[in-house]
């Protein structure tokens, strides 16, 4: 299994003909001078580039923003720890004296080379989650898991991903709506049919991701939607005064949200700690052990087994830290307004990403946990069933907290293998063998 992660957020330069500029005895080379080249940028001001060297490619897209750079999900001091490395990525903005002004997004790509392709899923991760491989089992991976069966999976970096914790001024944020995340989804789904433009291509997403899949495919044409314990539009919806909360929203200036009240440190020692010995000692005098702080923490942490269902241990506590540990700091607040204003209405006429909802034709397949509540899964239910789609799938997994749906011991039965199953039976007539891999 190969992690071909495609996360660059600009090339290096093409500097080699012009080290004859920097020799002391004068131009090695007579160098032509090319003709100015206009950029190529999108209606949402974003360009894109690839670089190759043999097996080697680098997907770059590139937006004004804030300049956080990330390589592969480290900040660039990390993944390039020599200064000239770091000065050498640096020079293409300092050559056009655009230093700290752009934003960055990525997918990585998930396949099995020894394996045919038959299919791909584009994933969109839930809030603070991103596309990186957390998970190395497929046991406990629903990405790994289809890989190995042929259908490869394509995993977002939202923009978020590369915003460090120690960022201080987010007002940048404001203008980070969920209209904003669609439309880099969308961009990055041309690259995925132009890698596999004869292949069937699936949408499919957790959490929040779920709704961004439901916009996006009012834009995109997908084979089907995967909607793992999220949704798009209440069941029972309350109303909503949106005027009134972006008023608040300005007022308060809370332009983002943060992973955890314990705090960036606090909250990585604990996961950490229950990675390297779940048997090690707990940071309160209430736990025996650090594996059973975090799994009282995470019990309780949106009520009783309702993010993780640790009291009766579907998911390995190890294997929820190893999930959590490396998800993103930050998430713009202005998609909670966004959201509940588009969840609350049959068709928001604040926005344009659901004027599709209830005349999709796509197959959809829905999973729901048990311990989510009721209105949770009813809300899913509903997204899925007044959608539109003739051709809809609904699971309920009693018991299931939120994340124990992608990472419990029962989650290969109950949700990998029906999503192969489900996947097999809507591909086109001739691709429908997907391997089995025990």
């Amino acid at each position: 299994m190969s992690d071909e992660t495609k996360v660059e957020e600009t090339e290096a330069p093409a500097g080699m003909a012009a080290l004859g500029a920097l020799t002391e005895d004068g131009p090695a080379a007579e160098v032509a001078v090319a003709a100015p080249v206009e950029p190529k940028i999108d209606n949402l001001g974003r360009s894109y580039a690839t670089g190759r060297r043999k097996d080697a490619a680098a997907r770059v897209w590139v937006k004004r923003g804030t300049g956080q750079m990330k390589i592969n999900g480290k900040d660039v001091s990390e993944y390039f720890a020599r200064p000239v490395l770091q000065m050498i990525l640096a020079q293409p903005f300092e050559t056009a004296e655009r230093v700290g002004e752009f934003d960055v997004v990525a997918v990585h790509r998930y396949r099995n080379r020894d394996v045919e392709t038959v299919a791909a899923l584009f994933f969109l991760p839930g809030t603070n989650m991103n596309g990186e491989l957390a998970i190395l089992n497929e046991r406990h991976n629903l990405w790994l898991y289809l890989a190995n069966r042929g259908v490869e999976v394509f995993a977002m970096d939202y923009r978020t991903h590369f915003v460090s914790h120690e960022v201080d001024e987010i007002d940048f944020m404001k203008e980070w709506t969920a209209a904003a995340f669609v439309d880099d989804a969308a961009l990055l789904v041309q690259e995925v049919r132009s890698l596999l433009p004869d292949h069937p291509l699936f949408v499919g997403g957790f959490s929040r991701g779920v709704s961004y899949a439901y916009a996006l495919a009012g834009k995109v044409d997908f084979a089907g939607l995967i909607a793992l314990d999220g949704s798009f539009k209440q069941a029972k919806p309350r109303g909503f005064d949106l005027a009134s909360a972006l008023m608040q929203f300005d007022e308060r200036g809370d332009y983002a949200s943060v992973l955890s009240r314990r705090g960036y440190a606090a909250r990585a020692a604990l996961m950490s700690g229950v990675i390297e010995d779940q048997h090690g000692p707990a940071s309160s005098d209430r736990y025996e052990t650090v594996g059973e702080e975090l799994a009282s923490v995470l019990h309780r942490a949106w009520g009783p087994g309702a993010l993780a269902n640790t009291e009766q241990r579907l998911s390995p506590i190890r294997v929820l830290a190893r999930q959590m540990v490396d998800y993103d700091w930050y998430f713009p607040s202005i998609q909670n307004i966004e959201g509940r204003s588009i969840a609350s209405h049959a068709d928001d006429p604040a926005t344009d990403l659901d004027d599709h909802f209830g005349q999709m034709s796509l197959p959809i397949i829905y999973f729901g946990s048990g311990n989510m509540g009721s209105e949770f899964v009813l809300s899913g239910i509903y997204s899925a069933t007044r959608s539109g789609s003739r051709d809809v799938t609904l699971h309920l997994l009693e018991g299931y907290g939120h994340a124990d749906v992608l990472v419990a011991d029962s989650a290969r039965v109950d949700v990998y293998e029906v999503i192969e199953i489900w996947l097999r039976n809507r591909l086109p007539e001739g691709e429908s063998t997907i391997e089995k891999v025990d």
